[in-house]
This record gives structure tokens, sequence and C-alpha cells, in this order.
């Protein structure tokens, strides 16, 4: 891994160079990440700092490929890859479900970068203790740096060594992480406690300025495969409107308005933004506007949803 200013990473210290790729088809997968938090020094969470007196509930995503997959050999860990892991998306929220951090380190952040380091790293049996860590620990860390930005993203489960002094308990509830050793290693699905921690470390490349921290808790629930209700490609843990309509085109009481139905990062289609007015004239008018201001829509397609949404909803009703 590169040097780095301040606060070590999750991994050790050391680069790891891929010595091959592989051509095989694209065969991604997903491990879905659900728990709590007891612990942050991540600088943007200002009023949740230290240990916390009430637990932050987390959901992360990890995207891996394993036809990717290249085999290396550093830290002397079980199992050791480059090039499998693919996407790491990590939200934080209360309780109550206020979103306080989320962040989706893929391609879009990636492809700008002038390099990039995707481990995937796991411990288990003699080759776990050899090392220090616990049998049963699994890292996730994708690095990239370009002109603009610099990140390093890591998730870990069984970490404890890793604490940096918080001091976390051990996991508890399964007998073994790992379902399946016998080439790239599977995960055990189901709800238990296991240790988590996530690291976070954000730079301008241009000024130096950024933050690092991390979080740490523990998983609760892992499981694999999209969980999708309103098939938006967001995953539910992670869709901010997980019950969108899912017309292709947004369309007001009957009347298709033939503007295409888009879905931002956090899950929400277009339509669920105009459902949010609740019918009522002034709010859609003014939602039209602003859409067209940013630049998210068109003027024909600003003037299609007026003319649909008039017909739809407002012209028996009064202004």
């Amino acid at each position: 891994m590169r040097a780095k200013k301040g606060m070590t990473s999750l991994l050790a210290a050391g680069c790891l160079l891929a010595t091959a790729s592989t051509t095989a088809a694209a065969e991604e997968t997903q491990i879905f990440i659900e728990g709590e938090l007891v612990f942050s020094s991540l600088p943007m969470l200002s009023d949740y700092q230290g240990p916390l007196a009430e637990p932050l509930l987390f959901s992360a995503v990890i995207t891996e490929d394993a036809t990717k997959a290249v085999s290396s050999f550093v830290f002397g860990l079980s199992e050791e890859y480059q090039e499998a892991t693919r996407a790491l998306q990590m939200e934080i929220r209360t309780a109550a479900g206020e979103v306080l951090y989320s962040e989706v380190t893929d391609e879009s952040v990636l492809a700008s970068a002038n390099f990039v380091e995707r481990y995937a790293l796991f411990a288990y049996e003699q080759a776990a203790q050899t090392t220090g860590y616990p049998s049963g620990s699994a890292f996730w860390a994708l690095i990239a740096g370009g002109d603009t930005q610099f990140v390093d993203r890591e998730i870990a489960l069984g970490a404890d060594i890793a604490s940096r002094g918080v001091g976390m308990g051990g996991s508890a509830g399964i007998a073994n992480l790992f379902a399946n050793t016998e080439g790239y290693p599977e995960l055990v699905e189901g709800s238990y406690s296991y240790a988590f921690l996530y690291y976070d470390e954000t730079y301008d490349t241009a000024n130096g300025e950024g933050y690092q921290g991390l979080v740490q808790g523990y998983a609760t629930r892992i499981s694999f495969g999209v969980t999708d209700a309103d098939n938006d490609g967001i995953d539910d843990s992670l869709d901010q409107c997980p019950a969108s309509a899912t017309d292709a085109t947004v369309v007001f009481n009957g009347v298709d308005s033939l503007v295409t139905n888009t879905v931002a990062a956090n899950g929400c289609r277009l339509s669920d933004q105009f459902a949010a007015c609740e019918a009522k004239s002034n709010c859609t008018m003014k939602l039209i506007r602003d859409l067209r201001r940013d630049g998210t829509l068109s003027v024909h397609e600003a003037n299609a949803l007026r003319q649909a949404s008039q017909v739809g909803f407002h012209s028996n009703r009064p202004r």
C-alpha cells in the first residue's frame, strides 16, 4: 500500500503489486453487512465521537468479482487477493433513521485516478494465528489517488487487532466466519455478532485538505445478493426510497409524461420527488423549475412534466 500521512490504515504498511490479470467475464456479487457502531472518530460525525452512549446503525455493501482475483502473498495471511474488490458502500444513520454519513467508492470515483489498489484479504486457522489476526478475519480495501483526490476506504470483519486501543470485544454467535475456503473465500450468511471496522481517509491532493477516521462496532447480519424491492439497482439497506414507482417514465394519475423516471444515487426516483408534493400544484411547479435550473431536466422534459401533471392532477383543481 502506498504511504499515507497521519493515522495508519487498517492494513499493514507495504504495497501489493498485481502479477497477473484475468480476462474472464465479470461476475460481480455483493455482500451486505448490517449492524451497530459503538465508537467513532470520523470527523464528519462531530456529535458522535469516541465511545458512543447510544449505538449508531450502519449498512455496508461490498461488491466483488472473484473472476478478476489475482492471488498474492505479502502479509502471510491465509488468502490474499488483488483486483477482486470492485466497490465499497457505507451508510451510517441514527436509530431514528437520519443519515449521518454515506459514501460510495466505485468506478465513478476510481475511473479518474492515476493508481487504484484493490485488496481482499482473509485470515483463518493457523495462518491467522501466526500473524496475530483472529481466526476468521476478512478485509476489503480500495485505495486510489489522482490529480484531485486520494481515497482509502476499508472494511474489516473480526479484526479486533486493528481496534487502535478502543478495546473491542470478540465475536459471538458463529463458530466460523467462512462457509467455504475452497477457492475464493465465502462468508457465512445469517444473524450474529461479529467485530466490524470501517476506515475512511479522503484528501484533496491539490491543497492537502481532507480527513481520516474510523467507526467500529458489530455486524449483526451478513447476506448475499441484491435485496431490491423496487428494482432500481439500489439495495434496500441503502435505498432512501425503497418503494419507488417502477414505471419507466413519470406518470401523473395515469397521464404519462414520457419523461424518463431516473434514479438518484440514494435510490429515489424522479417520481418520488413529485409524489412528495402530494398532487399540490404549487409544489409540483416549483419542483419542475428547480430541476430545470440545476440541469436535471431539459426544457422539453420540464414542459412535458408540467403538461402531464396539470392534466393528471390539477386540471379540475383550484390553483
